[in-house]
């Protein structure tokens, strides 16, 4: 089972971020733990959980002391049975990153670290109103290494200031980093952002977004450097088996649970979300608001998902959307002959897999044009 666990604190909120986080609010870091344990251990008592992932995000997980962190671990120790070979990982900001917090994390079991780096190049670091310097991301990830984290992950981000040159400085930084991960987004401009509300920010931005050329730019340094592309922003450094295995999940389709403010979990067709406001989940942490999702909703997810990894879409979920076998078949015929997919099989099964991953979205609303 995987674990999502939201942690909504912010000491300054970016211009594209769309996350439930709130700014200020420090009078509140305690009562939001307590209340955190209760939905932590309301939600995990109801089964006898085996965890293979934690995923702690936000927000900014590294603004909470470690002390809060030890009445969490300490709450999980007794409510679940945690996996000897889970992965648990923790969302941090490059500019209030230090030592001391790394150890304490190390030592009470997180052992994969994601840190929000964004950008080496000090105007993008401006653009995307980020707090810390490019000097700041050296430092703090070499002292996070040097804390006991060598499962290292970093957040990248291409936006309209970039060009191929720029982009591969930055990535040719990055992979100096004691990293074995890395994720490159495009800045995009979701509705809540405040970045949304501005209108020559927002269409300079949309502008950018309908070229795709620096993405596969950064995915080719990113190959020939010796990091694998496993799914459409997400890549590994070759033999180190550092893919995110809680993402991965996700992306298969697995079950999971989440507690904190606005987290949201899914048990069988059912998704449940905890209140988003941040004095509504204190006052009702246990509290959800439940969605039942429809088969072909879930069938379909996972098909969109499993395109956009190197694992795959299912077969037999693709076989779900088509009334008729036989439109399937000619389906996935045409999409091997086009030389678009190729077929995977894993354990008796067969799965429907991109050649290239950047088209994942545009082969699935090829197949649902032919849904019959």
């Amino acid at each position: 089972m995987l674990l999502y666990i939201h942690i909504p604190f912010c000491a300054s909120k970016c211009g594209y971020c769309a996350f439930t986080s709130f700014i200020g609010e420090e009078s509140y870091f305690e009562s939001y733990v307590e209340a955190l344990c209760v939905d932590l251990a309301y939600t995990l008592s109801i089964q006898n959980y085996h965890l293979d992932s934690i995923f702690i995000g936000g927000g900014t997980p590294n603004l909470l002391a470690s002390k809060f962190y030890k009445k969490i671990f300490a709450l999980l120790a007794k409510y679940a049975h945690i996996d000897k070979d889970c992965e648990i990982s923790i969302e941090a900001n490059v500019n209030i990153l230090n030592t001391q917090w790394c150890k304490d994390l190390r030592a009470l079991g997180v052992n994969r670290l994601s840190v929000g780096v964004q950008s080496f190049y000090e105007p993008k670091l401006a653009f995307l109103e980020r707090d810390h310097s490019t000097k700041d991301i050296f430092y703090h990830i070499q002292s996070a290494y040097n804390a006991g984290f060598t499962n290292l992950s970093c957040d990248m981000m291409i936006t309209p200031l970039d060009n191929q040159e720029i982009l591969e400085s930055e990535l040719t930084q990055a992979m100096n980093l004691p990293i074995n991960h890395i994720s490159v987004y495009a800045l995009s401009i979701d509705e809540g952002s405040r970045f949304a509300s501005q209108e020559v920010m927002n269409n300079k931005v949309c502008e950018s977004s309908k070229d795709e050329t620096l993405s596969f730019f950064a995915r080719d340094i990113l190959k020939n450097a010796g990091f694998m592309q496993y799914e459409v922003s997400n890549y590994v450094r070759n033999g180190t088996n550092a893919e995110c295995r809680h993402n991965l999940g996700y992306w298969q389709g697995k079950e999971y649970l989440g507690c904190g403010a606005a987290a949201v979990g899914r048990i069988g067709d059912t998704r449940m979300k905890a209140y988003p406001q941040l004095k509504g989940y204190i006052a009702s942490p246990i509290q959800r608001f439940i969605e039942s999702l429809s088969q072909r909703d879930m069938c379909l997810e996972r098909i969109m998902l499993g395109l956009r990894c190197k694992s795959g879409a299912r077969i037999c979920d693709i076989e779900q959307l088509f009334a008729k076998r036989h439109f399937m078949q000619e389906c996935v015929k045409n999409l091997l002959e086009g030389n678009k997919c190729y077929i995977r099989k894993e354990r008796g099964e067969e799965f429907l897999v991109a050649n290239e991953l950047f088209l994942a979205d545009e082969i699935v609303l090829w197949l649902l044009s032919r849904e019959q």
